[in-house]
């Protein structure tokens, strides 16, 4: 029972670090290679990760990094709190005895920052995507769909891993 405890723990722990790379993937930030990272050189926006790929015009580049930066503290503020109740739940799943109230606990307060995040995400969508034109538009949602699909892929094989983990603890 214990062990099958601990898978649990373990899934538990597993989805909320693809939540939490998720949430990453969907809100503009700064990361790690500058103000807006890695992904097409305006951060890790899901919906225009590959804003490279638009051929925006001087104009518009100025005009998304306004909205990114201006959006910049809401979405840190949400993903710092996104981050400490990932540690506080890795730090109840490793003691010795689980403490299931207090992992559901922890995981029931990601709501509200998810919430945060999803609204932003919508808001900051909609900013861009009155920047763009008609055909950047539509071929960001099809890069969109694109990494939705990814992400999507993903989780199915975290569900599949999780199912193979609960069956080899029966």
């Amino acid at each position: 029972m214990k062990t099958r405890m601990m898978v649990i723990a373990s899934a538990i722990l597993g989805v909320v670090g693809l939540v939490g790379a998720a949430v990453w993937a969907q809100g503009p930030g700064m990361g790690p290679h500058g103000p807006f990272g890695h992904f097409g050189g305006f951060g890790p926006f899901a919906a225009h990760h590959g804003l490279r790929q638009l051929d925006l015009t001087a104009e518009q580049k100025t005009q998304i990094k306004g909205i990114l930066k201006s959006h910049r503290e809401e979405f840190h503020a949400s993903l710092e709190k996104l981050r400490t109740l990932h540690q506080t739940v890795g730090k109840i799943a490793h003691q010795p005895d689980i403490d299931e109230a207090a992992i559901r606990a922890a995981v029931g307060q990601a709501v509200g920052p998810l919430g945060d995040l999803a609204v932003l995400h919508v808001r900051v969508r909609q900013e861009i995507d009155a920047v763009l034109t008609p055909e950047q538009r539509q071929k960001a949602e099809a890069l969109h769909e694109k990494l939705r699909s990814h992400v999507e892929e993903i989780r199915k094989s975290m569900h599949e891993i999780g199912d193979d983990l609960l069956e080899d603890a029966s």
